[in-house]
């Protein structure tokens, strides 16, 4: 995901130097991203009413076709094709809702990567300096059956490198064996001056379980709390300087039943069901059939949403459920706000004035494009394409326009003439 992350990684760093707080920044990227995907929310009502419309169209194919679904699905993307419809054009908000949350995830566990302006081997030097002092941290304290802590250990042995690394030890420090020699040395020269870190690391109400594996988020907690010293002075410079909180709350932290924190996946559940009332409210307000092909998974996936906001919230940190709650937030207002403004008689001159412009035009939409190609190609050969999509061979590009257009309307008869005899239909030449 750190590919899709570096381009929202560069909006929300815009969005921080906007505002200076992280939690604020996170709201105004939400607004950011939900505006330029409003003309998405305006297609999919145009869509939504295009379907509504065809309703009383695909009763009759059913009755006619149902229990031939070869036929009916043809015929049904015919009258999609025909009416310019699109069977997938309703999940594509959700999918580009789903590749941002993921590329939030990231941005939010890694905000010295995406957001700030340190570099990239600065970040990652510190990030291996934190892992693995929280390495030795926890071999110490589990290492040895006599000393819990570098300060004993040292009391009792002198030469703890020497101890860890010793063949008798080996096996007792094993993931301290694992780093590189260097980075052993490093890290208890690090312990001999700074008495009681190893103490912090391995301190699972300070250094928590989901923090762990996360040394980005845990070097700000490690900053807040005085313990980064050790640390490139230019990076405790960054993580003070960052505001990583809102109201008062560490971003990098997860919510829990005994925190505060739990009020916000509670709170990103009732916002996205909110969202689904309101949504399936305006679709049996305005008509629309969710059986249709396209609507199905989509209204599935307005009630899998809630419970999974509040999964989200829940099992990522306070920052993931803070965006999720904006997410929700800013969707509610576009539901509303679009059902207001863009009412089905308004939808409704929309997309007649939409299919008065394709018609001077002479455009044709893709499914109409493919269906004539799929038509046309059943009459034998396998044409090229010139410039406009056209189906020509060699010969056909030497005709007229007048010609060519009398031709093709010609074969696509007859290869309806042929599907209507294949499938005993009455045929009635256009």
């Amino acid at each position: 995901m750190s590919i899709i992350a570096i381009p929202f990684g560069w909006l929300m760093k815009l969005c921080y130097m906007l505002v200076k707080n992280y939690g604020f920044a996170l709201i105004l990227f939400t607004f950011i991203t939900k505006l330029i995907m409003f003309p998405l929310q305006i297609k999919q009502q145009k869509m939504s009413a295009k379907t509504a419309k065809l309703n009383p169209k695909l009763q009759k194919l059913k009755q006619k076709y149902g229990n031939n679904k070869e036929k009916y699905n043809e015929e049904l993307t015919k009258l999609y094709a025909e009416e310019g419809v699109s069977m997938t054009g309703g999940c594509l908000p959700l999918v580009i809702n789903f590749v941002l949350l993921f590329a939030m995830i990231e941005i939010i566990y890694a905000p010295f990567t995406y957001v700030t302006s340190l570099s990239k081997d600065k970040v990652n030097d510190a990030k291996a300096l934190v892992s693995n002092m929280m390495t030795v941290s926890y071999d110490i304290k589990d290492g040895d059956k006599d000393s819990n802590t570098y300060a004993e250990l040292k009391d009792s042995n002198g030469d703890v490198y020497g101890y860890i690394t010793s063949d008798e030890h080996k096996g007792d420090f094993k993931n301290s064996n694992k780093l590189d020699k260097d980075e052993l040395k490093e890290i208890i020269e690090i312990f001999d001056t700074h008495p009681g870190l190893d103490e912090y690391f391995s301190d699972t109400t300070k250094v928590t379980q989901n923090l762990q594996d996360r040394p980005e988020l845990l070097i700000f907690r490690i900053v807040e709390d005085g313990k980064g010293d050790f640390l490139d002075s230019e990076v405790v410079e960054v993580a003070e300087d960052f505001n990583y909180e809102m109201f008062g709350v560490f971003l990098g932290d997860y919510p829990s039943w005994k925190s505060v924190l739990v009020l916000i996946p509670v709170l990103s559940l009732v916002l996205q069901l909110l969202v689904t009332f309101v949504s399936q409210h305006y679709t049996k307000k305005n008509n629309i059939n969710t059986n249709q092909p396209g609507m199905g998974g989509m209204t599935v996936m307005l009630y899998v949403l809630p419970l999974f906001s509040f999964w989200i919230a829940f099992n990522f940190p306070a920052g993931i459920g803070l965006y999720w709650i904006a997410q929700s937030l800013f969707s509610l207002i576009q539901v509303i706000v679009v059902n207001k403004v863009y009412t089905p008689e308004y939808i409704d001159k929309l997309n007649e004035k939409d299919a008065e412009k394709r018609k001077k035009k002479g455009k044709k939409s893709f499914m109409e494009r493919a269906l004539e190609t799929q038509q046309l190609q059943s009459n034998g050969g396998a044409p090229e394409k010139n410039s406009d999509d056209e189906v020509l061979t060699e010969e056909e590009k030497k005709l007229s326009k007048a010609e060519l257009k009398e031709l093709q309307r010609k074969r696509l008869n007859e290869a309806r003439k042929r599907m209507a005899e294949k499938y005993g239909d009455e045929y009635k030449e256009d």
